[in-house]
């Protein structure tokens, strides 16, 4: 019988068995073959034994509880439906009992008790229990084996503890954590078979005992301990599932990483005009180009680039009429087939790019959109990220690494935000807070998902099993491929506001540092709180203590003391709005709350418009629909004849703001352009009834009952939306006229124009003086109540929040309903004010705005005594509230002097400041160093040598161009032979730390105005962004003095170090990069700008024009093609100002190469040497000179550059070809002349004597100074007079009794 047990184990163990199985049966013939002491009932029990054994493999390949228990005993039938449920995945939650065991208890009851408490879980295993000597006679061993059998039975020990550990894991649902894997690694097969042949056999070996008490025990342990090896095996196979589905996570994202490194990099050379071969003209010449709008935001929230659009459209087709005029058009063209013979060449090469666009560069770069834009920290965004794999340490960090970005305090450059496919926080390194099934509220979209608050970030995981809800069902479609799981990094939110969604306060919008916003729904009014406190327990570090304390926007205005600062004329009318529109509620993200603006003008008749004549503006004391008595008359009838239960009494039944208004303004440009399209159902709106001309719709404002909208911001700072920049087909007109751009007032000569001219309409004194008036119609006390009645100020009683409450209304169908109404209908912004607005201070009360561009013409100029103690003639200065540093044209190997001053402050002797010059070196310990290589450079006698910074120059680089100052009076330099750029204290001009990252010397460098973001250009044809940071002055004074003592050694060129040896390796640098390496250019850099308001850089080269990129993503946004530029300077106000000194031309352009203005200095006998855009970025100063002998040094460089064969630059946007009127204006030399950005007229020039060329100038922040350096070594101030007298009457008043005074 046991040959013949054995012979069928090795015919089923060669059928094909499962892995477990097969493993059991060879151990138990193994075993089974070894020799004991017994009789043949001990054998007999035994292969009994192996009945149960098959039994629990039909069982288990059966995969089903009710099998298994039809094929046993009910004991082993349990055990057996066990082995089935775990085998098939499934498991049957059984309610806990607390029962306590008792000697009638049936084993099948005490067993269920044992697993759901699980006691033995945590229990190391139990020692095995010593046999008891064999009984002498057989009654003595009868009796031995039956109270051993009821011994089990009492204690119900199926198994091991082990055995029945690994039975709970198999049936818990906690299988999959950290710990369970940890435990389940400690059990193999052989551990689990050894323990389980020895548990049952260890008595045969030892004791002959025969009966059915004892079979039924051993029977009860052998199917735990089977239990027990399943359980295992089936740990061990979920083990290796997830480790093979986390290495498909890897798999797709690395696929993924690849994909878009390859896209970007085939973007990055069509926008630089650098792909060849075969496709290479077809891609980088495509016939139409298409833009859309770039969500960067700037500091006041003005949103002013527009990016490429790889997949844009004409929309060829959605016209309104476009059928029409196709059955017109049908027929009259024939069929012509061209002769050319390649003609089928072209087809084919077409048809064939055709193929490889859609696959290149059809989809969106990953957070491309939400950048949304564009937080600041030097932290990798996505370093602490884990994705709980079983993969080497060394696959994880090259996946960290690729998917690292910078964050932080008030970063602008972006970091990637999506989250790898799959992941999952770590228990090791973050825990989640809180966690919600959420919706992510875009422009006529929601997207379903998974909002998720951790200890380190916030997560958004898209809920792919749920289609995206929108307003138009073409929608979701449409933007499918761009919904990705998104992570941000608990740092780098900045602000948080609660808002309404569809009139209910069950929403969060929350802002980032790097300026990007996103607006999340939690469907209820308790969810957001929920998110909202996990946020706050959160702590993130930048998170102002404003949004910790209060979410009530009323609260939060009296908090940020806004209304104070407006009308001090601290801040401007335009962000004062944007202010309050943002904490009302109104949110780019949701476009049927969008930011509302009013209408500013009446008058868009006239040739000229007159700012200063009351009568060319609107009456802000009114709402839109009352400024027309005639139907205001209309309106009141209407609201005093409507009577109804219901619905309560109105003045105007539609709104100022919608989602209809605003795409009715914005149809020009994408992504509203396809917003329109989809809002009217796959058509325009019929061509009479869009956007087409700016008086017809005044006038239509005026007289229209059904039209009461007002204006939207971008109005005020964006001309592409009165352009057709992508060409759309938007219809005809009913009189034939194609629609195409708006028509203009007769005042406004350009969309650029109207711009600027409706800005400063804004920000006029007679619109400061009443812009109160209109915020109390809309976000103040006569927004509601009888206030509202009164003012004629009553809209449609479902557009104000609290009217309904859409979670009582039980009816799915009029849900809906009620819903769509408030989405289409719009929406009253949330009353912030209960009580009338400040009224704005008069502009001549006003002392911080009464700078030197305000009255030019008073403005005299002062000379510093003792110039030979100033250290001039300058290539840099600085000027603070306190301090002047001047640094000297030899740099880099420059002196630098540190002067304290007190300006605007009488001293007495007729001069409107206080001047102290700083001390001389004690000693030159460089100086005869440094003569060996440059020569005597001292300026003075030597007793007044400044000190001077350890440099070694490379040849032929402008000083003045590699020279910039810090606000915390830091000195920057470039064109070192080294290729390195140096950090100098002002104070003994140490050098404080060393950064190279160019292979060729700096030729230009540049700072932002806030002195965090440095700029430097190289003759190695690249621009590199870096990162400036600040430290205290007592860390700063510490590096500086051990880098004194420490040489200056080679650096890496693509490395960043610091000069001191002695700074620990953990110490952030100072200049941190690079953050970008922006290309394009194909020679020498010669000057670059960088506005981190605006997020833009600009640098130019006399092969490749000036490139305008992202500060955020590095990525080239505009190609101007100008060549020969030999200055650039950006000013906040989005304009360009380039000077080409070949043709003696000054010219602006917007950021997105719209040319404004071009004004030619003829007759001009020398050059521009100096370009100053001040703070407010309304005016400039220029500084001239007669020509210099330092410029045909870099021009002789740049012309060796020029001679070679190298391709030439297209323009990734071509500039139009309305031409801009030239103005000629003959300035004198040395002169300082005062112009206005926009339109490059001079309002003021200073000239100056014969011989006194201007090598710098430098404004102070509050621009009542002008600090001015010559070449006959003298150092000048401009000033108003007047102005330091009036400083001294207000700091009197005040209480002031001359403390602080320099001594």
């Amino acid at each position: 019988m046991a040959l013949s047990f054995v012979f069928r184990a090795c015919v089923l163990l060669n059928s094909g068995l499962d892995f477990p199985a097969a493993v059991f049966l060879k151990s138990g013939i193994k075993l089974f073959s070894l020799p004991f002491s017994g009789n043949i009932d001990t054998a007999l029990n035994i292969l009994s034994l192996f009945k149960y054994f098959f039994y629990a493999l039909a069982a288990l390949s059966m995969i089903s509880p009710g099998w298994a228990a039809a094929f046993a005993s009910p004991p082993a039938a349990m055990a057996l439906a066990m082995i089935a449920a775990g085998a098939g995945g499934g498991e049957t939650a059984t309610s806990a009992r607390n029962t306590p065991l008792k000697r009638d208890t049936s084993l099948l009851e005490r067993r269920t008790t044992r697993l759901n408490t699980f006691s033995s879980f945590q229990k190391p295993p139990d020692a095995p229990n010593k046999s008891p000597p064999a009984p002498k006679d057989k009654a003595a061993a009868k009796a031995a084996a039956l109270a051993a059998a009821r011994d089990l039975e009492r204690n119900a020990k199926i198994g091991s503890g082990r055995g029945l550990s690994a039975v709970a894991m198999a049936t818990s649902a906690q299988r999959r954590s950290a710990s369970d894997f940890e435990r389940a690694k400690r059990w193999n097969i052989s551990e689990a078979m050894g323990a389980a042949w020895t548990e049952c056999l260890q008595s045969v070996d030892s004791k002959s005992i025969s009966g059915r008490d004892f079979f039924s025990a051993l029977s009860y342990k052998y199917v735990a301990v089977l239990v027990t090896s399943f359980a295992s095996a089936r740990n061990m196979q979920r083990m290796e599932m997830d480790r093979r589905a986390q290495v498909d996570v890897l798999d797709r994202y690395r696929v993924s990483t690849g994909t878009c490194a390859w896209r970007k990099l085939l973007r990055c050379l069509i926008e630089t005009s650098g792909l060849f071969g075969p496709f290479g003209d077809f891609l980088s010449n495509p016939e139409h180009v298409f833009w859309k709008l770039d969500l960067t935001e700037s500091s006041s929230r003005m949103r002013r680039f527009l990016k490429r659009n790889y997949r844009g459209s004409d929309h060829l087709g959605a016209a309104a009429d476009y059928e029409d005029r196709l059955h017109v058009k049908y027929g009259e063209k024939s069929d012509v087939c061209s002769a050319d013979p390649d003609a089928s060449l072209t087809t084919n090469l077409s048809s064939t790019a055709s193929i490889i666009i859609p696959e290149a560069m059809s989809m969106e770069e990953r957070n491309e959109d939400d950048e949304q834009m564009e937080n600041e920290s030097t932290e990798n965004s996505m370093g602490n990220q884990r994705l709980s794999s079983s993969a080497d340490q060394s696959s994880k960090a090259s996946l960290d690494s690729r998917i690292s970005g910078a964050s932080g305090d008030q970063n602008l450059v972006q970091s990637t935000s999506v989250v790898a496919p799959g992941y999952v926080p770590s228990e090791t390194d973050e825990r989640i807070i809180f966690e919600l099934t959420s919706l992510m509220v875009r422009p006529l979209k929601v997207v379903h998902g998974t909002f998720q608050i951790t200890t380190k970030r916030i997560n958004f995981m898209i809920d792919e099993h749920t289609k995206d809800a929108s307003m138009e069902d073409s929608v979701a479609a449409c933007y499918e491929e761009q919904d990705k799981d998104r992570s941000w990094l608990i740092s780098s939110l900045h602000q948080m506001f609660n808002r309404r969604y569809l009139l209910r306060r069950s929403a969060l919008e929350l802002f980032m540092v790097d300026r990007s916003n996103f607006f999340f729904d939690f469907g209820s009014i308790e969810g957001c709180k929920n998110a909202y406190r996990a946020i706050v327990q959160a702590r993130p570090p930048h998170l102002n203590n404003i949004y910790l304390a209060t979410q009530r926007p009323e609260q939060i205005l009296k908090r940020t003391q806004l209304m104070e600062r407006w009308a001090r004329w601290e801040i401007s009318n335009f962000e004062y709005l944007m202010e309050l529109n943002t904490m009302a509620g109104r949110s780019y993200n949701d476009i049927t709350q969008y930011p509302v603006f009013p209408w500013i003008l009446a008058d868009y008749c006239s040739k000229t418009l007159d700012l200063g004549d009351p009568a060319s503006y609107r009456d802000l004391s009114k709402p839109i629909g009352a400024l027309n008595p005639e139907r205001l008359k209309k309106f009141q009838e209407r609201y005093s004849s409507f009577d109804d239960p219901v619905i309560p009494k109105f003045h105007y039944g539609s709104h100022y703001s919608s989602a209809g208004t605003v795409l009715y303004y914005l149809v020009r440009v994408e992504p509203f352009t396809t917003f329109a399209i989809q809002l009217q159902g796959g058509k325009f709106d019929h061509a009479d009834r869009m956007f087409s001309d700016i008086s017809s719709t005044w006038n239509g404002v005026l007289e229209d009952m059904s039209d009461v909208k007002e204006l939207v911001p971008e109005m005020f700072y964006l001309p592409e939306v009165l352009t057709n920049v992508n060409s759309i087909d938007f219809g005809t007109t009913q009189l034939g006229g194609k629609l195409d751009s708006v028509k203009l007032p007769p005042w406004a000569y350009s969309p650029v124009d109207f711009i600027h001219k409706h800005r400063m309409a804004l920000e006029s004194e007679h619109v400061s003086a009443h812009l109160h008036e209109w915020i109390d119609l809309i976000f103040g006390y006569k927004q509601r109540g009888k206030e509202a009645v009164t003012a004629n100020n009553v809209f449609f009683y479902i557009t104000y929040e609290g009217t309904i409450d859409i979670d009582k209304i039980a009816d799915p169908v009029q849900r809906r309903a009620t819903q769509d109404q408030i989405a289409y209908f719009g929406q009253t912004p949330s009353q912030l004010l209960t009580v009338p607005h400040l009224k704005r201070k008069p502009l001549s009360d006003v002392l911080h705005l009464q700078t030197i561009f305000r009255n030019p013409s008073e403005v005299r100029p002062y000379m510093v005594p003792n110039p030979e103690r100033c250290n001039v003639p300058a290539a840099a200065i600085l000027a603070s509230h306190d301090s002047v540093v001047v640094v000297d044209v030899n740099a880099p190997a420059a002196n630098v002097a540190l002067h304290r001053w007190q300006p605007n402050t009488p001293d007495g002797q007729g001069t409107p400041f206080l001047f102290q010059h700083g001390k001389a070196s004690a000693s030159s310990t460089s100086g005869a160093l440094m003569r060996m290589f440059k020569g005597s450079g001292g300026s003075g006698t030597e007793e007044w040598q400044f000190p001077r910074a350890l440099a070694f120059a490379a040849s032929g680089i402008r000083s003045s161009a590699v020279v910039a100052i810090t606000c915390d009076k830091e000195i920057i330099t470039g064109g070192h032979a080294d290729n390195s750029v140096k950090l100098i204290s002002s104070d003994g001009a140490k050098t404080i730390e060393t950064a190279a990252a160019h292979c060729a010397p700096v030729t230009c460098l540049a700072l932002s105005l806030d002195s965090k973001y440095l700029v430097t250009g190289s003759r190695d044809t690249t621009v590199i962004l870096w990162r400036v940071h600040r430290i205290s002055p007592s860390h700063m004074n510490s590096v500086a003095e051990s880098s004194s003592t420490t040489p200056t050694t080679p650096v890496s060129p693509n490395a960043v170090v610091s000069s001191s040896n002695s700074t620990p390796e953990t110490r952030r640098r100072r200049i941190e990069g690079p953050m970008h390496v922006l290309r394009g250019h194909l020679g020498v850099v010669t000057c670059c700008s960088v506005c981190s308001d605006l997020g833009i850089i600009a640098s130019c080269s006399d092969t490749s024009g000036v490139l305008l990129h992202s500060l955020r993503r590095g990525r080239l946004m505009r190609t101007l093609d100008v060549r020969g530029v030999h200055a650039v300077c950006l000013s906040s106000q989005g304009v360009v100002l380039i000077w080409k000194q070949s043709e003696k031309k000054l010219s602006t352009f917007t950021v997105n190469g719209i040319p404004i203005s071009t004004t030619i200095l003829s007759p001009l006998s020398g050059t521009i040497s100096c370009l100053e855009i001040s703070v407010d970025g309304k005016n400039a100063l220029i500084g001239t000179c007669s020509c210099r002998d330092d410029d045909p040094k870099e021009e002789s460089a740049s012309k060796d550059e020029s001679q070679l064969n190298m391709p030439k630059c297209n323009a990734t946007s071509s500039i139009p070809n309305e031409a801009t009127a030239e103005q000629r204006l003959a300035i004198p030399v040395p002169s300082i002349c005062f112009l206005d950005v926009h339109t490059l007229k001079v309002c003021h020039t200073l000239t100056l004597e014969e011989g006194q060329d201007i090598s710098a100038i430098a404004l102070n922040k509050d621009n009542t100074n002008l600090l001015v350096s010559t070449a006959d070594k003298q150092l000048m101030v401009f000033t108003d007079p007047a102005l330091s007298l009036k400083v001294v009457d207000q700091m009197l008043r005040l209480g002031w009794e001359g403390d602080g005074l320099l001594r």
